[in-house]
């Protein structure tokens, strides 16, 4: 039997106050103007029927819902939601198991330890103490979800104190734990009352649990009943039990609804063996009005998740725009220049050919082998003709000159497009010099063309979609891994322990991308060595200018991840939003099918705003092209400015309370 020992006599000052609190949802009123005072040391109860306002009183008094009426202090300070320096005194239990189920026992109260700032050789010792009070020293290398829930309540409450709060706010603790279970917990409650004067606030819908407590408070419908201790209580309305005051007080508020339990006991096995179906009886066989019940609850989720219901409904059309648009192997605006040995008339001629043509945009012509090689190793240029010295004399003569075509060969497709484009205009100019005099040149064309590949001069599309690939699944994997493991926390609950710690949001996003990031490097060197010693692709410029594009690659990935979360809700929603903002920048804006610069409009837009188009160029540059550290800095110069931009809309989005 657990029995409550009397408070010491004497004044004590307020831990806890509320003044009109009042919380709306809507046009729903979930809290009416609750007002209470609770003395340091006291176990004050919030005793009522599930969905009286109960859990949201708690969630104002901890921060974690703003109120929409009224005002709330502790320890004679205004509650502020960002006064973290008020959070470490309190400590909040909630309802629903909200620890990390990931981490074993001893882990999760280290965790909460050192964000309490707890020193270092101070966290073992409370660990420890921790352990040992609640009986969790047999268990402390176990994952929570392997334990009975009474064990795992008993856990949750050492979380809760392992920082030493002086207030302790406990939202149904019990809810589902058996009688002796509960007893235990309670003999615990009491001691840290009575022992080391800390302030208990815990709500219960049980009755027997309402009489332990020093004071109680009768809630029904957001409003408070009357507050007294529990005898009292059971005297002002000359009833025999609590259960019979609570009715009595009812009546008088004109309410109704259910009662709070009245012995907290488990349903009687007939009454379990009805609610499951009994047992007995044949199978049911299909029935339509359960297969229409599961259709309706499935289709009202989706109508409830707008995140989800726009992705499902507006996805086909962007992708259908996106591909047939974005899509496409078509040239226009190639920059080019012109390297003229010769500068004659002929010469001039056969350059503005390729001037006229709306498939082409000129560049200031080229002095020397030393400039294309840089201009080309830049991307200012996609291609440059090289006209030979005497090429009019040659041409007058008959002689049949060679021109030269460079190609920037580092993207294959790309490159034979650009070549057939180049080709085409070469030989419209050739089939106007036939014309002026049809007898002269026979079968052979007047000019020929030595096609001339560089940074790739075998060809092989395996040295552009090595670069391609990892810059692709380098944004896609780390990105929505980041927005799954934060969106978890939200489906899981313990998101909440983002909630009631001094965690400020910028070290909660940090601390969930930074496992990431190294996830994502150690995938990036993965790949880099399989297209190394497998693919046979080598990287042929600077090392260290792609590890440092790489890493500020991951961190704009996860910082998009991040971003990603912070609107959705759901784990499906975060990897089908990840999956289709990350996919289709990346593979058709970001120059790995068509080149940025003869995109236009959105297209080009959306590829200078997303980060896959610069590290594509890093990627390429460094792998295929040659390029150092020095022929970089732009691009590495955008990748940093995108880790922080993502990290600060995350942020900013990131909520602190409960929406």
């Amino acid at each position: 039997m657990v029995t409550l020992p009397p408070r010491p006599a004497g004044d004590t000052p307020v831990a806890i106050e509320a003044r009109g609190l009042t919380r709306r949802f809507g046009s729903f009123t979930a809290v009416d103007h609750v007002s209470f005072r609770i003395e340091r040391g006291e176990i004050f109860g919030f005793l009522g029927s599930n969905g009286c306002g109960k859990t949201t009183t708690m969630k104002m008094l901890t921060g974690l819902l703003p109120a929409t009426e009224g005002a709330a202090s502790l320890f004679g300070r205004p509650l502020d939601a960002a006064d973290l320096a008020t959070r470490r005194r309190v400590g909040y239990m909630t309802q629903s198991f909200s620890l990390y189920t990931e981490l074993t026992v001893r882990q999760n109260l280290e965790l909460n330890a050192r964000l309490f700032h707890l020193p270092a050789d101070e966290v073992t010792r409370r660990v420890g103490e921790m352990l040992d009070r609640f009986g969790l020293r047999e268990v402390a290398d176990v994952r929570p979800d392997s334990l009975p829930l009474g064990v795992r309540q008993r856990l949750s409450l050492a979380v809760a104190l392992v920082h030493g709060p002086e207030v302790l706010i406990l939202d149904e603790p019990t809810s589902g734990v058996d009688p002796v279970a509960r007893d235990v917990f309670w003999e615990a409650l009491i001691e840290l009352s009575r022992r080391d004067g800390v302030t208990i606030f815990i709500s219960t819908h049980f009755m027997n649990e309402a009489q332990r407590c020093d004071r109680i408070s009768l809630m029904h419908a957001g409003k408070v009943l009357a507050a007294g201790p529990p005898a009292e209580l059971v005297r002002s309305r000359n009833a025999r039990t609590l259960e019979e005051a609570f009715i009595a007080y009812l009546e008088e508020a004109g309410g109704g609804g259910s009662l709070p339990d009245t012995a907290g006991q488990p349903a009687p096995a007939q009454a379990r063996a009805a609610a499951d179906g009994g047992g007995a009886g044949p199978p049911a066989r299909f029935s339509l009005r359960r297969l229409w019940a599961y259709t309706r609850r499935e289709a009202t989720e989706i109508r409830r998740d707008p995140i989800r219901l726009a992705f499902a409904l507006l996805a086909p059309l962007v992708l259908m725009v996106t591909f047939s648009y974005g899509i496409t192997f078509d040239v226009e605006n190639l920059a080019y220049a012109a390297l003229d040995h010769d500068r004659s008339p002929e010469s001039r001629e056969y350059l503005d050919e390729f001037a006229r043509s709306r498939y082409f945009r000129e560049q200031p012509p080229i002095i020397d082998y030393a400039e294309l090689e840089r201009r080309l190793r830049s991307n200012e240029l996609k291609f440059a003709i090289e006209v030979p010295p005497g090429f009019g004399r040659d041409l007058r003569r008959g002689r049949r000159p060679e021109v030269g075509l460079w190609l920037d060969g580092a993207m294959p497709f790309r490159a034979d497009t650009s070549r057939g484009y180049v080709e085409g205009a070469h030989q419209v100019y050739l089939n106007a010099l036939t014309r002026t005099d049809p007898g002269r040149w026979g079968q052979r064309p007047p000019v020929d063309m030595a096609v001339r590949f560089r940074y790739n001069q075998a060809f092989k599309s395996i040295y552009a979609m090595v670069p391609g690939v990892i810059m692709l699944l380098l944004m896609l994997i780390p990105a929505m891994m980041t927005a799954v493991g934060v969106v978890r926390e939200k489906e899981v609950g313990s998101i909440v322990n983002l909630y009631v710690t001094p965690v400020t949001k910028l070290e909660f996003l940090l601390g969930k991308q930074l496992p990431y990031v190294g996830l994502a490097l150690v995938n990036f060197a993965t790949m880099a060595l399989l297209g190394v010693f497998v693919m046979g692709v080598p990287v042929k410029g600077s090392l260290p200018a792609l590890l440092t594009g790489a890493a500020l690659y991951a961190g704009a990935a996860t910082g998009f991840g991040l971003l990603v979360s912070s609107f959705v809700r759901s784990q499906v929603a975060a990897i089908f939003a990840t999956g289709i903002l990350s996919v289709l920048p990346a593979v058709h804006f970001s120059g790995l099918l068509t080149p940025v610069s003869s995109l236009s409009g959105g297209g080009r837009a959306m590829g200078a705003l997303f980060p896959s188009t610069y590290f594509q160029k890093i990627a390429v540059g460094s792998i295929t092209k040659g390029l150092g550290l020095r022929d970089l800095p732009p691009s590495l110069l955008a990748l940093a400015a995108f880790v922080v931009v993502y990290l600060a809309l995350a942020r900013a989005l990131l909520r602190k309370q409960e929406a």
